[in-house]
């Protein structure tokens, strides 16, 4: 497998895109080199189009080829990307240790007398998130996915959030 790079660029209505590893002289000056590059219509055709070129320009098997793209001009918005993925992350270990000490007090509560009506009106939630809770604190399963309108969490529906 031959792995090449390829710079892309938003260039007006196209992408435009360079592998700067393979290129041919230049017919004008000797002295220059020609750098393979081809365009795309959306981002996500840049790397199949730029696979193709390579195979072209290389006159190789696409089946062989490999193209890693780099996108160029995007740089604080990635960084903002970025950030966002680790606070997502952040928020995901915060909800689930969240969830654990709700499943954990629901424990307690039921452990001492308290019926599942009388748990969930001590902590505002419905008496069907207190048996959700109680379930998945047995399962061993967070409860993430099924808590719904947690006052005072800022919580009003999470769902389908994977808490591993």
């Amino acid at each position: 497998m031959i792995v090449y790079e390829a710079i892309a660029y938003f260039d007006g209505t196209w992408w435009t895109f360079e592998i700067d590893e393979l290129t041919s002289p230049s017919a004008r000056d000797p002295g220059h080199r020609v750098v393979a590059m081809g365009q795309a219509r959306k981002a996500a055709d840049v790397r199949r189009e730029a696979v193709d070129l390579a195979a072209l320009w290389t006159g190789g098997d696409r089946e062989n080829i490999e193209v890693v793209v780099r996108y160029r001009d995007f740089g604080e918005q990635f960084s903002d990307v970025d950030l966002a993925h680790t606070l997502e992350a952040q928020g995901r270990v915060l909800m689930d240790e969240a969830s654990r000490l709700r499943r954990s007090v629901v424990g307690k509560l039921r452990a001492s007398g308290l019926s599942q009506a009388d748990a969930a009106t001590i902590l505002g939630i419905s008496r069907q998130c207190v048996q959700q809770l109680e379930n998945s604190r047995t399962k061993g399963v967070s409860a993430l996915s099924h808590e719904r309108a947690m006052p005072g969490t800022g919580i009003s529906h999470v769902e389908g959030v994977d808490a591993r």
